[in-house]
C-alpha cells in the first residue's frame, strides 16, 4: 500500500518520528540537560538506526544493477546476493546473515569511533556537563519507538523490503548518520565555545531535528524510487 499524500512516509511515522525527536528539546528548555547528555542522546540514537537496519538487512529481498557481489574478509568469501526465491510476505532470510554481520561489523566500528568522540569530548571543550542517564534512556526507548514503528508501517507495511537489495540496504543509515552527526559534532564545537548556552543548545536541537527529518524523507523518497522502477520493470516483461 502506497501512501498517497505526496509524502514518501506514512505520516505516523513521521509523527513519531518529529515526537522523539522533540524530547531532547524539552530536556534542555525544561529540564537543564547539558550539551554532554545531547551528544549522548543522538550518539544512542544512531544505534537505534543500526540496530533497527538489522532486521531490515535480513528481509530484504529486491534486486539491482550492483546488488550481486561478494566480500572476501580474513580468506572466507561472504555472498552479499539477494535471496533467489522471494516470498509475497515479510520474511527474513537466512542467506542475507552474511550481509547483515557485514553490516554490522563495519557500523559498529563507526558508532563505536563516534562514542569516543562522544565521551572524550571534553578533552578538546572543557567541561560540558553531566548526563542525566534515566531521561537520556528514555529519550533513545523513544527513538526506538519510532524507528521501529516506521520499520512495521513503512518497510514491511508499505513492502520496501521488495524493491531493495541487502547491499543497498546496508548502506542506508550511513546516508542518514554520517553527514547528520558530523554536523552534530561541529555544531557541539560551536556550542561548546559559546560557553553550551541555552539557545544555542535549542538551536542545536532544532537544527539536528531538521536534519533528521529530511534524511527520514530522503530514505523512504529512495524506497519510493526504487518500487517505482521495480513496477515498471515488471510491467515492461508483461507487455
Amino acid at each position: 500500500m502506497r501512501w498517497s499524500s505526496g509524502v514518501p512516509s506514512s505520516p505516523l511515522a513521521l509523527a513519531a518520528l518529529v515526537a522523539a525527536s522533540g524530547l531532547p528539546l524539552a530536556g534542555v528548555v525544561w529540564f537543564d540537560w547539558s550539551l554532554k547528555a545531547l551528544l549522548v542522546t543522538y550518539w544512542l540514537e544512531s544505534a537505534v538506526v543500526g540496530l533497527v537496519n538489522v532486521p531490515k538487512i535480513l528481509g530484504a529481498c529486491g534486486s539491482d544493477d550492483e546488488a550481486h557481489f561478494s566480500v572476501t574478509i580474513g580468506g572466507y568469501r561472504l555472498d552479499l546476493a539477494p535471496p533467489q526465491r522471494s516470498r509475497d510476505r515479510f520474511h527474513l532470510y537466512p542467506t542475507n546473515i552474511p550481509a547483515a554481520g557485514f553490516f554490522v561489523l563495519h557500523y559498529g566500528l563507526f558508532w563505536a569511533v563516534h562514542g569516543l568522540f562522544v565521551w572524550d569530548f571534553e578533552s578538546f571543550v572543557g567541561d560540558i556537563g553531566g548526563v542525566p542517564l534515566v531521561p537520556v534512556g528514555l529519550a533513545a526507548a523513544a527513538t526506538l519507538v519510532s524507528h521501529a514503528g516506521s520499520f512495521a508501517v513503512n518497510f514491511v507495511g508499505d513492502e520496501e523490503y521488495q524493491s531493495v537489495a541487502p547491499k543497498t540496504q546496508m548502506s542506508e543509515p550511513f546516508h542518514r548518520v554520517l553527514v547528520l552527526h558530523l554536523t552534530v559534532l561541529f555544531g557541539a564545537y560551536l556550542v561548546a565555545a559559546f560557553g553550551a548556552p541555552v539557545a544555542a543548545l535549542v538551536v542545536m536541537v532544532f537544527v539536528k531535528s531538521g536534519l533528521d527529518v529530511r534524511a527520514h524523507l530522503n530514505e523512504h523518497a529512495r524506497a519510493e524510487k526504487r518500487t517505482q522502477q521495480s513496477e515498471d520493470g515488471t510491467e515492461e516483461l508483461s507487455a
